[in-house]
């Protein structure tokens, strides 16, 4: 499974190599590549990937996307007699990264080296950065994409896993259970505020039709009963929060190689030179000054008021 993240418009080449057990294998025929939406949706294809070359890699040049956006790339083959469909690849639109790959290594001079860091390292090093900084500080810094299941609760607000809702993309809502999910109409989505505490609300102070409605002014209750796709995210990172979203990506970067880790919280100068590190958790790097700049910037927290 891969994650790649691209820039909204942006293209991007994707991989694929099949194995059996541990041997490369190429495929019987044309290896046929379809690019979905979370709901199913298709924005590409189906298309033939290019390949495979002599490493038995295929390859399909992804067209990009306009709008923010998550995707399933699904690559259908037959393999040494078997008729497979891999959907492990996901594609993350997203309206921008919290640096360029160029900030990334002039971050400091021993990362110059392209042969000894390498792009695709980069890459997965910014990525993990980014979805550790947005996971502690509860909040994306650029715009992104959700789709997200919720249960209703019978009032009229509903929280969401993010903060700083930019636009409420569809709501589809099951009224009953065991019924069939129903869209939203624009008349109906218009009613339906997002706030930047991560709360979408049924504006009491418009009056609802009855034709064509479900349940009036209130979620109605079940259990993942509420599909909501929305944007999210600032315009663009905080300096400071950049500043130690940088430390933390070059720490990732060289930590197989580095002699003392960034973590160093203090050194003891003894017989033995212990080095006393800070100690990672779920909501910490590990890396004070990386921390105290994430610690700033925590989600805004919701009002029901």
């Amino acid at each position: 499974m891969s994650l790649i993240r691209v820039l909204r418009t942006a293209k991007a080449t994707l991989n694929r190599t099949f194995y059996i057990d541990e041997l490369p294998t190429g495929a019987t025929g044309n290896v046929v590549v379809t690019v979905s939406r979370l709901d199913g949706t298709i924005v590409e294809g189906p298309t033939n990937a290019t390949g495979p070359d002599a490493n038995q890699l295929y390859t399909y040049v992804f067209g990009g996307r306009d709008v923010v956006d998550e995707l399933i790339v699904s690559w259908a083959a037959t393999v040494s007699g078997d008729a497979i469909v891999i959907d492990s690849d996901h594609i993350q639109v997203a309206g921008g990264f919290l640096f360029s790959l160029s900030e990334g290594r002039g971050v400091d001079t021993v990362l110059a080296s392209q042969s000894k860091y390498p792009t695709a390292r980069l890459i997965q090093a910014r990525l993990e950065t980014e979805d550790e900084c947005e996971r502690i500080c509860g909040q994306a810094f650029v715009p992104r994409f959700c789709r997200e299941v919720v249960d209703g609760r019978g009032e009229s607000f509903l929280k969401l896993r993010w903060p700083w809702i930019r636009a409420i993309r569809s709501i589809s809502v099951r009224p009953t259970p065991g019924s069939a999910y129903a869209a939203m109409t624009a008349g109906q989505l218009a009613v339906v505020v997002g706030g930047d505490d991560g709360v979408i609300r049924i504006d009491a102070g418009i009056s609802w039709p009855t034709t064509g409605y479900w349940w009036g002014a209130v979620w109605p209750m079940g259990r993942s009963n509420v599909i909501v796709e929305y944007e999210h995210g600032l315009d663009y990172a905080p300096p400071d929060l950049v500043r130690g979203a940088k430390i933390r990506f070059k720490s990732l970067v060289l930590q197989p190689t580095s002699a003392l880790p960034d973590r160093a919280e203090r050194i003891a100068t003894t017989e033995t030179g212990v080095v006393i590190l800070a100690s990672p958790s779920e909501d910490r790097t590990g890396i004070p000054e990386v921390d105290a700049c994430y610690g700033r910037h925590s989600r805004p927290v919701p009002s029901f008021g």
